[in-house]
């Protein structure tokens, strides 16, 4: 394996161990129900787009820049409003018992702060450096964003590279975070049901 692969910034399992910690933390302030099961896959999904499409077009010429068009605000307003649209959509055709109607409830909030949470993940680093050149992606195409020496790099090759060395990621505290507040929350929600079922001895 080459060794010129730069060790910094969000990885996508940082970026889904972020967005996790985001939802809890919203849903937490907002008592909404605390992610479990379905609201993971659009929080996932929303988590991992903007590298999903900017880092294969970049690699390929396509786009300028690993981190440019879906990382953009602008982009993110468009995605979010249209699985808002298609998941409301799903909630007046289906009963809200319904999986898919449970689905298109959470859907809106558990895509917007998945992608969000990525922004917000990529721009930490740059704003703590004092290098807020390096976030003019967010207003892509009113600022040109900048270019990263790993865009030259195939985005698989990049994450098989860093998986091979796990205890290398830069990522690892939060997601080791998550990981605990999950197991956690799974632990309290199994907890409480079975107090529920059998009331208190």
């Amino acid at each position: 394996m080459c060794d010129h692969i730069e060790r910094r910034g969000v990885f996508p399992l940082g970026h889904l161990a972020f967005a996790y910690l985001s939802y809890v933390a919203a849903a937490t302030l907002t008592r909404r129900p605390l992610p479990a099961s379905w609201p993971l896959v659009p929080l996932a999904f929303g988590s991992q787009l903007p590298d999903l499409i900017d880092k294969p077009l970049a690699y390929y010429g396509v786009i300028v820049s690993g981190r440019s068009a879906a990382h953009s605000l602008l982009a993110a307003g468009v995605f979010i409003a249209l699985v808002t649209v298609v998941a409301r959509g799903m909630r007046r055709r289906t009963d809200s018992d319904h999986v898919l109607g449970r689905i298109g409830a959470i859907t809106p909030l558990a895509f917007a702060i998945g992608y969000l949470s990525h922004l917000v993940g990529d721009s930490v680093q740059p704003v703590l450096a004092g290098n807020y050149a390096d976030i003019g992606f967010l207003l892509w195409p009113l600022i040109e964003a900048p270019r990263y020496a790993g865009d030259n790099v195939a985005p698989w090759i990049r994450l098989l590279e860093m998986y091979m060395q796990p205890l290398t990621h830069p990522n690892i505290p939060v997601i080791v975070t998550a990981a605990v507040m999950f197991v956690a929350l799974r632990v309290w929600a199994a907890a409480a049901a079975d107090f529920t079922v059998r009331g208190p001895h």
